[in-house]
């Protein structure tokens, strides 16, 4: 599977020599800062169960994309969401095996970042009455209906279909590890 990840160009230069690298959580902001830990743990449960166990000494995944904008392409470095970065950084083209990867919808993926229930409703009416029926469950009730709802972030769409809303515009992929082996391609851009 051909992915593209966006990572520090000092990482990058530790893993030419290293030749294997893995998160090393306290450097994600996401998960120090912002809080997010529940929602990569629960991420965690859902890799260890599709792709399996992590290394031993692997905690958090590495992200890279698969898909931007419908498009299963190499990303464009210009587009808002690739400015803000404080240092230099890299956008690593790898080719990983499809075994080792989860794919995720990354718009569906803020539903769990943000703790909240992925309900089915297509229009005020069913909203209504699934946000009735959830408020109506107590709390583990609603801790499972959650965690079960968020498997649906897993549904994601070959480039192009689905467009009538933004289900499969943006894919991410989570691994383990990333190898230098697995290298394609390196494109080198600057931080602010």
């Amino acid at each position: 599977m051909r992915l593209w990840t966006i990572q520090p160009k000092t990482l990058y230069e530790k893993l030419k020599t290293v030749k294997i690298i893995h998160c090393d959580q306290t450097k994600s902001d996401l998960i120090t800062e912002w809080g997010y830990s529940p929602a990569y743990d629960w991420l965690i449960e859902q890799m260890i169960s599709k792709i399996g166990t992590p290394p031993e000494y692997v905690k958090y995944p590495i992200w890279a994309w698969h898909t931007v904008d419908w498009q299963h392409k190499k990303p464009d470095l210009r587009r808002r969401e690739f400015r803000g970065y404080s240092e230099d950084q890299v956008c690593i083209e790898i080719e990983i095996p499809d075994s080792d990867v989860l794919l995720s919808d990354e718009v569906m993926w803020l539903y769990v970042l943000n703790n909240y229930y992925y309900g089915n409703s297509t229009c005020d009416q069913m909203f209504d009455t699934e946000s009735k029926w959830f408020d109506s469950l107590s709390p583990d009730e609603q801790l499972a209906a959650k965690s079960k709802s968020w498997k649906k972030i897993f549904d994601v769409f070959p480039c192009g279909e689905n467009r009538q809303d933004s289900a499969g515009q943006y894919i991410q992929a989570t691994f383990w590890e990333l190898k230098y082996d697995q290298i394609q391609l390196v494109r080198h851009f600057k931080g602010n």
